[in-house]
């Protein structure tokens, strides 16, 4: 059951849902339009390594998320 983010383009409302079935109808809570779009997203992971986490949205250079200044997401999520 993953999470997906999606985007309307009526109203630029950008949101998460939970997606049980892929058939299943997926609406914008801001304004209603079933006209919504899947937006590309990032996903973050555990590692069994010696830190303990890493996350995928961390880049060669250590730093933490695109919108931080953090070393580790831990410490913003």
């Amino acid at each position: 059951m993953p999470i997906y983010e999606y985007e309307c383009p009526k109203c630029n409302c950008r949101f998460e849902q939970l997606v049980f079935r892929q058939s299943e109808k997926v609406c914008c809570p801001e304004c209603g339009s079933s006209e919504v779009s899947r937006c590309m997203s990032i996903f973050g992971f555990k590692s069994g390594g010696d830190k303990g986490a890493a996350s995928s949205r961390m880049g060669s250079s250590g730093s933490g998320c695109s919108g931080c200044r953090a070393t580790s997401c831990a410490s913003c999520h």
